[in-house]
């Protein structure tokens, strides 16, 4: 079907790592182990795959890593490499049975003997996705602000997190991004201009645009249910940004945790995902998530939608 981009970001981590803000890695950001023999660090990614490919860098201070699928060990990476190399295609896995799978990189504590420690990375995975084989969901809409919208995102619409999740699950997905509105008015929205789509999922991302959007997500969540009773919602928190402080952030996030959290809904916490990542708003530098950031986005959605799927 299609392969497309998971940013690391969206993986789940165990054990001793540490992000790393860079320009050599895609979204200019990485996960990196620490370089002793321990073998303390592991990363893990599921979805509905028939292959994946991962990508990372090599460099004299890197180490082994092994592979496993549905924890069955697949295989080896050595990421040693007399110099440094950035971006590159580590491991290919393209044997599986079309399906749900977890991929976990783990490190081994070990290396190549010229290498000078025993340090591994991930940079991203390009999965070959499926069709999830489930009719739970058969239509999915985003509605949010103008991150929903696209805006600083080139080219749009194709780049949007929307279509880049309809292309994840082969699902259709409709987008309702409106410029500038706070909570209260994409709530005002739902009645004529989304509702009667009957989804069977709405994908929020909320409270950009509001100062304390708890009280009217929790409205809005409300609304849904009324106007739709068998949808199910994914909240998310906003992504990283330089436009509010960093008191003023967190009480956004915590806010639309917490809303989430009463009513009952999934959430995905995008600014945790981003954090300190400056880049994902370029060339804008404020607020608004380039290509690269709405890419990200789309991860952290897919995700909440499989253990939702798998009533996880």
């Amino acid at each position: 079907m299609a392969k497309l981009k998971v940013e690391n970001g969206a993986l789940a981590y165990t054990g001793s790592w540490t992000v790393q803000h860079t320009a050599n890695a895609s979204l200019h950001s990485r996960h990196d182990s620490d370089g002793t023999e321990a073998a303390n660090a592991s990363a893990s990614w599921s979805g509905y795959i028939r292959g994946v490919d991962i990508y990372a860098t090599k460099g004299n201070s890197f180490g082994k890593a092994s592979v496993f699928v549905d924890d069955v060990l697949h295989g080896e990476i050595d990421l040693y490499n007399a110099s440094a190399q950035h971006g590159v295609l580590v491991y290919s896995i393209t044997d599986l049975a079309a399906g749900f799978h977890t991929i976990s990189i783990r490190k081994n504590g070990t290396k190549n003997p010229s290498s000078t420690a025993c340090y591994i990375d991930i940079d991203y995975l390009t999965p070959d996705f499926v069709h999830p084989g489930t009719g739970d969901i058969s239509s999915i809409i985003c509605i949010g602000d103008s991150i929903t919208f696209g805006a600083n995102v080139t080219p749009r619409p194709d780049s949007l997190y929307g279509r880049r999740l309809q292309q994840m699950l082969t699902i259709p997905v409709s987008i309702h991004g409106l410029s500038g509105a706070p909570v209260h008015i994409i709530t005002q929205t739902l009645e004529a201009v989304v509702a009667p789509r009957k989804p069977d999922l709405f994908l929020w991302l909320a409270g950009m645009n509001n100062a304390n959007p708890r009280a009217d997500l929790e409205r809005g969540f409300d609304k849904i249910r009324e106007l739709v009773p068998n949808a199910r919602i994914i909240g998310s928190t906003i992504q990283y940004n330089t436009y509010y402080s960093n008191d003023q952030n967190m009480v956004k996030v915590n806010e639309v945790k917490a809303a989430c959290l009463n009513k009952g809904v999934r959430c995905a916490d995008l600014y945790t995902a981003t954090a300190g990542n400056a880049y994902i708003n370029e060339p804008e530098g404020t607020v608004h998530p380039n290509a690269d950031g709405q890419c990200l986005i789309a991860n952290l959605f897919y995700n909440e939608i499989v253990k939702l799927l798998r009533n996880e």
